[in-house]
């Protein structure tokens, strides 16, 4: 049968009941094995289009609902009607798919109706564009609006949804008046936020929030610290990175805090942390189980005492068996300014193979640990990543360093 015989003798409902039938039954029962390279990547794209088709019925749909007042007469707002239809449908889509569905219903939105039901825009595109007009409907010319709407609906099918929300971003710009867009700068600033809201499972829960001015300062900083980076597995291979994209960005947020107090040629003018940390002898030289406890009351393990005490200003209270305190701490053994420019001419950023962060991202690390006899000196350092600082602890990796480079030992 014919896909237009299909259609006609089963109509929308029962075309759309069919196709779900079909596409569960194909994804149980149709193996992948069998495909070749080039129809893997075919089955990609065809189920991203069927994806597509099935949001472009979604809008027709809730349009013919929103003529027909179904979400009014059940007492309902537009959203949460298509949410009780579609409970799958995700919460944050359904106000756009609403306000899109209303806007097909009005001539003035003609070419967009007619963009978004050949598929040629998204419905997410088409609810930006309506968006953007109810936004500012009440205080831009008009006819300088409907020119930018007119415009943003012609090439609405050729951006992508990133190039669209900067289309309308530099549009709200242009529209506003400037002590407006100030009072909203400023508004915006005083909205920022940065504060704990609990504990879950061990691990402290905070909420950030910026506006785009701060955002953008912070993913320009924090991206290029966040790709992936190689890991070694205990048998001494290169593996890829098996940090979770989130788990990456949060120790790029610590390397960008670590490294706030750095001078601008990459030196570091005062120590990262400092920390006062309290254990025992035996403990700290790992001769036996125990921990540091710091002055805010944290517990560290002795591996993450001798990492941070690379470079951190870490005052140990090294206790002796019945608690006299035997040391109350030195904090003069990080490498010197001068020896970090040493260490940046050489090493050129992170020793660990196959990485590419640049020096002033880096920690000096002692190759042999300075709570082992290690030397602050450029024959016992490397520059290490945060990331790989880590690895190199963990693994109690060592390495041979010459005048020119630092080779590490898997």
């Amino acid at each position: 049968m014919e896909v237009s015989e299909l259609v006609e003798d089963r109509g929308l409902v029962g075309v759309l009941r069919f196709a779900d039938e079909a596409l569960r039954l194909a994804a149980e029962q149709c193996p992948t094995w069998g495909l070749s390279q080039g129809q893997v990547g075919e089955a990609v794209g065809l189920a991203q289009r069927v994806r597509d088709a099935a949001q472009v019925i979604t809008a027709v749909s809730a349009r013919e609902a929103h003529s027909r007042g179904l979400a009014a007469a059940e007492g309902l707002s537009a959203a949460d009607w298509l949410r009780t239809q579609a409970p799958t449908l995700d919460p944050r889509e359904a106000p756009g798919v609403a306000k899109v569905a209303a806007a097909m219903t009005e001539p003035r939105w003609a070419a967009l109706a007619a963009k978004v039901t050949s598929g040629a825009t998204s419905v997410a595109q088409a609810a930006m564009i309506v968006r953007f007009h109810a936004d500012l409907a009440r205080i831009a010319d008009p006819e300088h609006l409907q020119a930018v709407v007119d415009a943003m609906v012609e090439v609405s099918d050729v951006l992508s949804a990133r190039e669209m929300a900067r289309v309308a971003a530099h549009g709200r710009a242009s529209m506003r008046p400037p002590a407006d867009l100030a009072d909203e700068d400023r508004a915006m600033r005083a909205g920022r936020a940065f504060k704990k809201i609990g504990e879950t499972a061990g691990f402290i829960d905070y909420l950030l929030r910026l506006d785009p001015e701060a955002a953008a300062v912070i993913e320009a900083a924090i991206d290029p610290l966040a790709r992936p980076r190689p890991d070694l597995d205990w048998g001494g291979d290169t593996t890829a990175d098996p940090r979770r994209p989130e788990t990456r960005r949060a120790d790029a947020l610590l390397e960008i805090v670590g490294r706030g107090v750095a001078a601008p040629e990459g030196v570091t003018r005062t120590p990262r942390t400092q920390l006062v940390v309290t254990m025992t002898m035996e403990a700290l030289m790992e001769r036996l189980r125990g921990a540091g406890v710091c002055d805010n009351d944290a517990v560290l393990s002795p591996a993450t005492v001798r990492r941070l005490a690379c470079e951190a200003a870490i005052i140990p209270m090294v206790l002796g068996g019945r608690s006299q305190v035997l040391d109350q701490g030195y904090t003069e053994r990080y490498f010197t300014p001068a020896q970090r420019r040493a260490l940046t001419r050489r090493d050129g950023g992170c020793t660990f193979p196959g990485c590419t962060v640049p020096p002033q991202w880096c920690d000096a690390h002692h190759v042999t640990h300075w709570a082992d006899g290690g030397r602050t000196d450029l024959a016992n350092g490397a520059l290490l990543c945060g990331r790989h600082h880590t690895v190199v602890h963990e693994r109690g990796m060592t390495a041979t360093v010459t005048t020119t480079a630092v080779t590490w030992h898997r």
